[in-house]
């Protein structure tokens, strides 16, 4: 299966073709199997939006951050500009962590201003914290997360999104790019506020 003492490579937006001959370490699986969670990054990474950021030993993920256009089952998938990027997911293999690999892949996430042009935002839920194998309760693991996408210019927005609100463990995030057009950020704070809020994160 692997250690986390490999030598883990970084890979930026792997395309499609190459995630699908990739196999998924067997710890990925906080969100839904292994092999079923590969199937869809490579389905996002196929998506010209998307971009797929992985943590590669050898030829097995051992982690990864999905971007990819919000869903139209989200309220976010009203977003008028077509520009706006959720930041799906990010995973590590339990037999990676500690390694700081997480710190890593968002490193490489915006690297080269990849998403200066857009609002890039991320919805915390406690149902989707990995709880039970970190040890930490709810509200640590929401700290441990926002000081995670910190380092990489994400904030805290208050929104109203019931959803959200309905637990002090959950929280929206987002980055605004320095390049974002008013138009792009204006939207991002329409929806934020909107009376429909979110719905729930598909991952």
């Amino acid at each position: 299966m692997g250690s986390a003492d490999e030598t883990v490579r970084i890979v930026a937006c792997v395309p499609a073709a190459e995630l699908a001959g990739l196999r998924a370490h067997q710890g990925l699986d906080r969100f839904r199997a292994p092999e079923r969670q590969l199937a869809a990054l490579v389905d996002i990474a196929s998506d010209p939006k998307g971009c797929v950021v992985a943590a590669l030993a050898g030829t097995t993920l051992v982690g990864y951050v999905a971007f990819h256009p919000p869903t139209e089952i989200e309220s976010w998938g009203a977003d008028a500009t077509g520009e706006l990027i959720e930041l799906g997911a990010i995973e590590v293999a339990p037999a990676y962590r500690g390694h700081r690999l997480a710190p890593r892949l968002l490193r490489a996430s915006f690297a080269d201003g990849r998403f200066d042009t857009t609002v890039v935002f991320a919805t915390l839920y406690v149902w989707h914290y990995d709880l039970g194998r970190s040890g930490m309760t709810d509200l640590a693991y929401r700290r441990m997360l926002e000081t995670l996408y910190r380092s990489v210019g994400l904030e805290t927005f208050a929104t109203s999104d019931e959803e959200i609100r309905s637990s002090a463990a959950n929280a929206l995030m987002a980055r605004v790019g320095p390049r974002a057009d008013e138009r792009v950020v204006a939207e991002f704070h329409r929806l934020r506020k909107g009376g429909n809020g979110l719905s729930r994160n598909p991952w």
